[in-house]
């Protein structure tokens, strides 16, 4: 995966959930369960070491896992690059 196609999908990722978010409810959290779930552990374990992800990109993910708790937080980003 290039550089430009992770950090497109983190930020189509965090559209697709906000516009989910508005919509309703029911809709919303079958959507987390099922597909963002699935598609944030792809994209966190695409980039382990957050070398590739741009400062928008970590903090976008940073904050969704902050607010749905894909990755248990003692866990996310122990592998970073600094």
């Amino acid at each position: 995966m290039k550089t430009s196609e992770l950090n497109r999908d983190i930020k189509r990722l965090n559209s697709d959930i906000k516009k989910k978010l508005i919509i309703g409810s029911a809709e919303y959290y079958d959507y987390i369960e099922n597909v963002a779930k699935k598609e944030f552990n792809r994209l966190y374990h695409a980039d382990d070491h957050f070398i590739y992800m741009n400062r928008q990109s970590i903090l976008t993910m940073l904050r969704l896992n902050i607010r749905h708790r894909f990755v248990a937080l003692h866990m996310f980003g122990i592998y970073i690059e600094l």
